[in-house]
């Protein structure tokens, strides 16, 4: 049964190609059919499981259906989650009698806040009215769809409630899982109370899977470092508990036998408290089957239960395969254990040992990683010789140590948690040094047909290492590696295609413009977040920045390192309110800024840091063009002697090959009379309506006279402002342009190679 890793891989290939994801299907068909020795039977028997799971995957997805209308309004259920109060949004998730939810509710005062943080708790059952949200699908092409994510939970709607009172909830009596889930609350508060927030978000993480409370730069630090296994509980978190459990069982006279039966009895309640993500069922399963066979005395090769438990997880759950921890936990498992002989006999110091681990288990999530995030860091690898060591064999047995003393005394806690207060401190110094000191690489999303190639490179390594160690001979793979890491590095410099994206930043505006092998990339605008005043009690712990959260990401994906031209179309927010994160996170050749007077703060700020980091910038204004091959880009506006910001808006004109683009900025009708009056040719297929659809711009002389197949409006969801206006939407459909919403339609990605154009968008696909 060695081979079994090889049916749980045929397994998770037929979920995978079953909801049309075919790349991770292909790499574990290659796996397979790489296996040396395989044999028919085996290989029959692979085929079989793979068909199951492909069926097995259709039936249990068209059953996953909601069997509310839509129309209900008043809902009772129970509490499933810790209640999370941010400012003035409380969410949480509800267990109906048929279905859960995801909660959310706009809290009305500062006292019904405070009522709600001291009385509302996991495991209560509440009634209330509210309105049922269908979730919102993928907005942007490098987003999270969000809809797909509840789906795969079994989580239909979302419920936007419209009061929600501590006086319509109660206590119910608690069943076993219930006092788990209980006693993970108040274990998370205690350590709340006794260390400060960048600490005890660690903490709370390693013990019981809970990150809401990290601050978000050690989190992202953590997550761009290649070091967010460390904070998922995980195999290692289990066998250090019960390593702990184990000995202080023996301490107390439990025989061997009793207390890994004991130990195993205790392990599903820890899944429940660490909050039964993927990895932690993984080695929950995996801990008692382990126990069992030390009880039982059995002897079976590491590779069978860890396979079994992989097929068991996907049988109570396919949508497993879809969790970031399920593939990371899975792939390196499997990897170090087929590797175990080549690491323990070859290798005897802990530090050599230490170093081809970590080496391995790198290698192998490469394209995972690379997949969902599209970088990686030179600090991994250093950053998890350290912080392994740290956190899982100092910080968390202790921190284990203290909990259940801090039901009994917070300051015999502190004392308990005092070095590891310390060691996260010291350890999140280094992470915000390594994330201002940034060594990472961003290769972008790999193309489909790469995931494969790299995996057959990482096998074909693994195989001539173990046959020959550090030989000759491995110069062979390693060379292959490198070849398909330098062909994803250039992949989009091999581009023929050019391609615009109108980014759905909400109500502001972004535009990426992308030239064939990569001969230019220009960014028009960055959007940014309008933040409007609140009171104390209202404001969110970390305000939302659509341009770190769309627009880096999108930049990310295309694997863009240098942005050749920052267009900067006027100073503001929802414009250029980003600016300063692009600014800091991507090269610049140059910045383009309109000409006029600058006087606002944000502009003026933008335009510092930009002369900080050196970065040329070109006052810009009618009559400026500039070429690239056959693309011509000719500035319309401004003139230079306006006074309005809006009226200041940088204009472009983009003729690409047979395709022509206008950008408008938040150019108004005055603008736009004015650039009409020089009897310039305006003709153009693409325009972007200027001011988000605003009803004082795209007046119908223009119109007329760009006279564009299609409009495009950028403009935020349910919009306080009513973009874009009927009246302009009217306009449009009488000169039978074709209108593209991002508020409808997500990113909207125009892609012209040769005569041929395609319009994609997030939301709904390309047509």
């Amino acid at each position: 049964m060695r081979a079994g890793y090889l049916y749980a891989i045929s397994a998770a290939a037929g979920v995978f190609l079953s909801s049309c994801h075919y790349i991770w299907a292909i790499a574990g068909i290659a796996l397979f059919y790489g296996k040396k020795g395989a044999n028919t039977l085996a290989i029959s028997f692979c085929l079989a499981v793979f068909v199951f799971f492909y069926a097995y995957y259709q039936f249990t997805d068209k059953q996953n259906v909601t069997r509310f209308s839509g129309d209900e309004r008043t809902f009772t259920g129970t509490v499933m989650t810790i209640p999370e109060i941010d400012g003035d949004l409380l969410s949480f998730r509800l267990q109906t009698k048929h279905e859960k939810f995801v909660v959310q509710h706009l809290i009305p005062s500062h006292g019904m806040q405070k009522q709600l943080k001291q009385h509302l708790h996991q495991g209560m059952v509440c009634t209330f009215d509210g309105e049922l949200i269908v979730p919102e699908g993928r907005g942007n092409f490098a987003g999270m769809d969000y809809a797909s994510y509840l789906k795969r939970q079994r989580i239909h709607w979302s419920i936007k409630a419209a009061h929600l009172a501590v006086s319509a909830c109660r206590d119910k009596p608690p069943d076993l899982l219930g006092h788990a889930a209980a006693f993970r609350e108040k274990g998370i508060r205690l350590i709340e109370k006794v260390v400060e927030e960048d600490v005890s978000g660690i903490i709370n993480a390693l013990i019981f899977g809970y990150r809401e409370k990290i601050p978000g730069d050690i989190d992202e630090a953590y997550q761009r470092m290649g070091l967010s296994h460390l904070l998922a509980v995980s195999g290692f978190n289990v066998a250090i508990i019960m390593g702990m459990l184990f000995a202080g069982s023996l301490r107390m006279g439990i025989t061997r036998e009793r207390a890994a039966l004991g130990i195993a009895a205790v392990l599903p309640l820890y899944v429940v408290m660490t909050g039964s993500e993927a990895s932690i069922v993984r080695a929950g399963i995996m801990g008692m089957a382990l126990l069992m066979f030390r009880r039982y005395k059995w002897r079976i090769h590491p590779l069978s239960p860890v396979s079994g438990v992989c097929l068991l997880m996907l049988l109570m759950n396919p949508y497993y395969v879809f969790q970031l921890g399920f593939q990371l936990s899975f792939m390196n498992v499997f990897a170090l254990l087929i590797s175990s002989r080549l690491i323990f006999s070859r290798y005897t110091s802990y530090l050599a040992q230490a170093l081809v681990t970590t080496f391995i288990c790198q290698i192998v999530s490469f394209p995972i990683i690379i997949y969902h995030f599209y970088e990686t860091s030179l600090w991994s690898v250093p950053l998890n010789l350290l912080f392994i060591p740290l956190l899982s064999f100092v910080v968390l047995p202790l921190a284990c140590l203290s909990l259940p003393i801090l039901f009994l005394s917070l300051n015999a806690a502190k004392i308990i948690l005092y070095l590891p207060v310390i060691l996260i401190k010291f350890t999140n110094s280094i992470l915000l040094y390594a994330q201002q000191n940034n060594l990472n690489f961003v290769f972008g999303q790999p193309p489909a047909y790469l995931i494969p190639i790299y995996y057959f490179g990482i096998f074909y390594l693994f195989v001539q290492w173990e046959r020959y160690g550090c030989h000759k001979r491995l110069l062979h793979p390693a060379s292959f590696l490198v070849l398909a890491g330098v062909f994803h590095w250039n992949v989009h410099s091999l581009d023929p295609s050019s391609s615009i994206t109108y980014l759905n930043v909400g109500q502001g505006d972004s535009i990426l413009i992308e030239l064939p092998f990569r001969q230019g990339v220009y960014l028009i605008d960055t959007g940014g977040t309008l933040n409007f005043e609140k009171e104390e009690w209202r404001k969110r712990k970390v305000d939302y920045n659509i341009t770190k959260e769309v627009v880096m990401p999108a930049l990310k994906a295309r694997g863009i390192r240098k942005i050749d031209k920052l267009i900067l179309t006027h100073g503001d927010m929802d414009h250029i309110g980003g600016a300063e994160t692009v600014l800091s996170g991507v090269m610049i050749g140059e910045l383009l800024y309109p000409k006029g007077t600058i006087d606002g703060v944000l502009e003026t700020s933008v335009l510092n840091h930009a002369a900080s980091l050196d970065i040329p910038i070109r006052v810009t204004q009618r009559g400026q063009r500039w070429s690239v091959g056959d693309h011509l880009f000719y500035v319309l506006s401004p003139y230079g002697d306006e006074t309005e910001s809006n009226a200041q808006s940088l204009v472009l004109l983009a003729k690409m090959k047979r395709f022509s683009f206008l950008f408008t900025g938040d150019l108004e009708e005055e603008g736009e009379k004015r650039i009409i009056s020089e009897d310039v040719p305006l003709k153009a297929d693409f325009l972007k309506a200027g001011h988000h659809g605003s009803k004082t711009s795209s007046s119908q002389a223009f119109i007329n006279a760009v006279n564009p197949i299609y409009a495009v409006i950028s403009a935020g969801k349910n919009n306080r402002y009513g973009h874009p206006h009927p009246d302009v939407v009217s306009r449009f459909k009488k000169n039978a342009a074709v209108i593209l919403r991002t508020d409808q339609l997500g990113d909207i990605e125009i892609q012209m190679r040769g005569h041929e154009l395609r319009i994609h968008h997030s939301v709904t696909g390309s047509k």
